[in-house]
């Protein structure tokens, strides 16, 4: 069983406007609760014992999140506002050691299938997918007939899509090891990449990725107040 889980939680949320001007993106509530809350509050009921988060912008609010619940413990990355999300991933190399973990956004709400459909599968390193749903911003995922991921863009019409990314991955820590040590050397070029643009590249050329895509499965990543609008609507009753 996997007992860590990671959350990427350093942005800035500035799609939010206003609303993220005092709290991080991840404390806006859907549903009358706060994303991040409902994702610790999922993974604690799935048995995730230790909740590493990667935090950047109001850091302050996840270490007072960290008060009650003690599973949390926060690793702060002072770049924030000049890098992404794989530098924030990177910055926790130390604290994540040589567990295998859960790796998850802050500002997503999902149904408990997305992290027990990961537990159990028999994959060491996968990223989970769904048929496309959403309807912005739409992420899509490539694999091959071995369900390999093989390409991933956001414009549909450069790849063979299987699906649209949820943001939600399961690594083990070999792989992260070798995941940090290649972005290791390119650290400097590249602060703004993506974590899922490195996955990518890993798949590649160094080690597969696993793609599983889950019929049915109801979830939302909410970026800007429309997203908010249409998961309030549309998939927070099911969660």
């Amino acid at each position: 069983m996997i007992r860590t889980a990671v959350i990427m939680a350093a942005g800035m949320g500035t799609r939010f406007g206003t609303m993220t001007e005092e709290r991080p993106k991840g404390f806006i509530e859907a549903g009358g609760k706060a994303m991040v809350v409902r994702s610790i509050e999922t993974l604690i009921s799935c048995g995730i014992e230790r909740i590493i988060i990667g935090t950047g912008y109001l850091r302050e609010a996840y270490e007072e999140l960290a008060k009650q619940y003690p599973q949390i413990e926060c690793c702060f990355s002072p770049r924030y506002a000049e890098t992404n999300s794989m530098y924030t991933l990177y910055n926790c190399r130390e604290m994540i050691g040589d567990e295998d973990f859960l790796l998850l956004e802050s500002d997503l709400v999902f149904e408990r299938r997305a992290i027990t459909a990961l537990m159990t599968c028999e994959h060491p390193d996968v990223m989970l997918i769904t048929p496309v749903t959403k309807f912005q911003d739409q992420y899509y995922v490539e694999s091959n007939d071995q369900g390999v991921l093989t390409n991933c863009s956001v414009n549909k019409d450069e790849l063979n899509y299987k699906g649209e990314l949820v943001g939600i991955h399961k690594l083990s820590g070999a792989f992260y090891k070798k995941m940090c040590a290649d972005y290791a050397q390119k650290v400097d070029e590249l602060p703004k990449l993506g974590y899922e643009y490195q996955l990518l590249y890993m798949s590649q050329h160094i080690s597969p990725v696993f793609v599983l895509c889950e019929e049915g499965l109801k979830w939302y990543e909410i970026d800007d107040i429309d997203d908010l609008k249409f998961a309030e609507e549309h998939i927070i009753q099911y969660l």
